[in-house]
């Protein structure tokens, strides 16, 4: 199927089309997507997806929650929350989605041929995920980018762009690949004043893919063993090499993303305090609540009240 046909058929089947989500093709394998679920209403859809273009995700407001029930991802859950982003792709993948709490999304559909011109020269580079989707290999794969207020300006600027007709289109492809640019630098780590010494490119490859695999699951996360066998790298290597990669160590990695997570989620008033806790792994409240005390200063409860950090 050539990258004109895909994108058609994922827009035309796209679970996003039921949450007022049409795409707006941009050119051959680039489209705009925006969806929304009024704060007052709650959203659950099935969904099965064929083939798919990479999704360059951008959640404005609210939550979503996709459960996965069949693919690469399956019996894993994905949780968007409003300042997150990630890059996606979900071919041959089925499960529920849930949208609730006035959820927005920006999403930037991309046929994996579309990006093979621009990342030839990282080929070798690219992370297990997004090598096996620019190769044709239909494994799904999830990678979570840093929140960042440049991006969300970036997303701002789309959803309220003021030019009209060609023009507008222009502006829009223009905004999208810059967008687009952020989240690839920052998943393909091309920061050069963060090198990575002492790691080969493989290993650089694995060490991120063990980070898609550890943020897969918040309730359940594998141990550095288990981590370091599902990334094909070994124990030693992968915990020096996450702490170059990365700055931190794996599970401080997993610990704050996860407290960050908390801190969207009772932000955004959807779920109580204990819901938090037990959404993202936390087996006892007050454990939560001290970890959360410890890091943003104000224990849960008081921050969902209002008193923000």
């Amino acid at each position: 199927m050539n990258h004109k046909q895909d994108m058609a058929a994922f827009a035309a089947s796209n679970v996003y089309r039921m949450a007022g989500g049409a795409a707006l093709p941009l050119k051959p394998g680039l489209a705009l997507q925006f969806a929304q679920v009024p704060a007052s209403a709650c959203f659950r859809k099935e969904f099965a997806i064929d083939h798919s273009p990479l999704i360059f995700g951008f959640m404005l407001a609210g939550l979503n929650c996709c459960h996965y029930a069949e693919g690469a991802l399956r019996h894993t859950r994905c949780v968007h929350t409003g300042g997150s982003n990630r890059i996606t792709y979900l071919p041959e993948t089925s499960g529920v989605l849930d949208c609730k709490g006035g959820m927005q999304r920006l999403s930037i559909l991309v046929a994996p041929e579309f990006l093979e011109g621009y990342l030839e020269q990282e080929r070798a580079k690219l992370p297990t995920g997004l090598g096996g989707a620019i190769n044709g290999k239909n494994a799904a794969f999830q990678w979570t980018g840093r929140q960042c207020p440049q991006k969300m300006r970036i997303v701002a600027d789309i959803l309220g762009a003021a030019y009209a007709g060609p023009l507008r289109k222009m502006h829009l492809e223009a905004r999208a690949l810059e967008l687009m640019g952020m989240q690839l630098s920052e998943y393909l780590d091309l920061d050069a004043s963060r090198p990575v010494p002492r790691l080969a490119a493989s290993d650089v490859s694995r060490v991120r893919d063990a980070r898609e695999i550890l943020l897969q699951d918040m309730e359940t996360p594998p141990s550095m063993t288990q981590l370091a066998r599902m990334a094909g790298i070994n124990e030693k290597k992968l915990k020096y090499g996450f702490k170059q990669v990365f700055g931190m160590p794996v599970f401080e990695y997993f610990r704050n993303y996860r407290l960050e997570m908390a801190r969207d989620l009772l932000a955004s008033g959807i779920m109580s305090v204990t819901e938090v806790g037990v959404h993202i792994g936390y087996q006892s409240l007050s454990h939560f609540s001290e970890e959360f005390r410890k890091k943003f200063g104000v224990t849960p409860k008081k921050f969902q009240g209002g008193r923000q950090p």
